[in-house]
């Protein structure tokens, strides 16, 4: 096992790898290289071509983060964005392919499809119910690697012993890094201050706070006092005070203290693989917010100086502590390799993408 491989590690609380070995490359993470398609069972939910009570939209972007793209189609459908249902974020900095759902009687047809440059998205079909969390089965992913002819025996060769051990050995079932953000690795240190409830602080952050790998622009006018094109905390500072850092929370869908409570179950990995190994993460283990959960978590909230009270505020559910890709293909394609996996809802790629390439795994901050 290797600790802290890449820099993110530190900061996300992603700390062990099962493998030494990773293959000799660096690869960079972007719509080119990294695709993403999102298996929704739409026959159960009773998919029909032309009526239902949700309208199903096919909705196809790159370099794009989701809730920008959702907002999107919000003000271009005239649809509240509270009304815009979706099963998780998608990468921004990939290809992906997933679904909207918007009840019917909301929605002009008239409206699409929507053609921009990084979006597109498409009418469907439509389903006889509210899309429910069963009917999403997981997301297929395939990753590029350009390889010369003289080293593509070799990593294909590498490339296939390092995914047949992940399958059998499995890996710690990290909250991956875009959980906490590639530019701006906070949204747990502002999750904490939310269940903390101490606005100075997230203000401070929020704000003010720079990052290394921040857009010089951003980091310019987060300097200068200028927020209007910096849609979420100019928003932010318009609220008022007493309530502001959770109405922003609400927006953004409970990101902040799903992060918060994302790293903490991360630290409960490393504590657990440092007391009985890996193979004791291969159950089901709760989250913060769960009542039973208190006896994992209270060392880890001892260091972290956040009261076991608090996290009844954080989400109750169970995740597994183990998990394995499934349905691996690895293809010689010319000049490059493809490795196509497939992951259960809630597991993240990069984390595969983390053991396969340890500090050759390239984030664009951009």
């Amino acid at each position: 096992m290797l600790i802290y491989p890449h820099f993110l590690d530190y900061v996300t609380g992603l700390k062990y790898t099962v493998m030494d070995e990773k293959l000799p490359y660096e690869f960079k993470l972007s719509p080119e290289t990294f695709h993403v398609l999102e298996v929704v069972d739409l026959e159960r939910a009773g998919f029909d071509k032309e009526k239902g009570e949700y309208a199903v939209l096919r909705l196809w972007k790159k370099d794009v983060e989701m809730l920008k793209a959702v907002e999107i189609v919000s003000r271009r459908t005239n649809v509240p964005r509270s009304n815009i249902y979706f099963y998780g974020m998608k990468d921004k900095n990939a290809f992906t392919v997933s679904h909207l759902f918007i009840r019917s009687q909301l929605l002009e047809r008239e409206c699409l499809p929507l053609v921009m440059d990084n979006i597109r998205v498409e009418l469907i079909g439509f389903i006889r119910t509210r899309p429910k969390r069963a009917y999403f089965k997981g997301n297929k992913f395939r990753v590029f690697i350009d390889a010369d002819t003289g080293n593509k025996t070799r990593l294909l060769s590498l490339l296939g012993e390092m995914v047949r051990a992940i399958s059998q050995m499995g890996l710690p079932a990290y909250y991956g890094y875009q959980r906490f953000g590639w530019k701006r690795y906070n949204s747990h240190v502002l999750g904490k201050y939310i269940l903390l409830g101490r606005e100075d602080l997230f203000a401070e952050e929020f704000l003010k706070s720079h990052y290394p790998r921040e857009d010089y622009e951003c980091a310019l006018k987060r300097y200068l006092g200028v927020y209007e094109h910096l849609i979420y905390e100019n928003t932010y500072r318009k609220m008022p005070l007493d309530r502001g850092f959770k109405e922003i929370n609400a927006k953004v869908n409970n990101m902040f203290l799903d992060a918060y409570s994302s790293f903490l179950f991360n630290m409960l990995l490393n504590t657990l693989i440092e007391k009985s190994g890996l193979g004791s993460l291969d159950t089901e283990l709760p989250m913060p917010g769960c009542i039973d959960g208190l006896r994992y978590y209270e060392p880890i909230l001892r260091v972290e100086n956040v009261e076991p009270r608090l996290l009844s505020k954080l989400k109750c559910f169970y995740r597994t502590g183990l998990f394995r890709p499934v349905d691996n293909v690895i293809r010689d394609d010319h000049d490059r390799v493809i490795y196509e996996f497939f992951l259960e809802p809630g597991m993240y790629a990069t984390v595969i993408l983390r053991e396969l390439f340890k500090d050759g795994l390239v984030l664009e901050a951009g």
